[in-house]
């Protein structure tokens, strides 16, 4: 099994509910990608989060699953609204 996770800082005016409608976007592509086994996302609590306030966590069967998760073209379309409202993300990837 493969874990994939993003964690996101956004740009100063950002809203709530622009990144939450969002982050609803890519829990849809659960049920939409073939191999893709949970995806959680959520609101960070944590005090040793250096201002990362929200992460994705993508559970999927294998590398190839993780590639088709992010060539959907459902995918491509949130992901690159998000880059539109983020300041950094940082990605990991691991097998587990």
């Amino acid at each position: 099994m493969l874990v994939h996770i993003a964690l996101f800082k956004w740009k100063e005016g950002t809203q709530v509910g622009e990144i939450g409608s969002a982050l609803e976007e890519v829990r849809k592509l659960k049920g939409k990608v073939k191999g893709v086994m949970d995806i959680y996302c959520g609101e960070n609590f944590s005090k040793w989060a250096e201002g990362f306030t929200h992460a994705v966590v993508v559970l999927a069967k294998d590398r190839d699953a993780l590639e088709a998760y992010r060539k959907h073209p459902d995918h491509v379309d949130v992901a690159e609204r998000i880059e539109r409202m983020e300041a950094k993300s940082i990605g990991i990837d691991f097998e587990n």
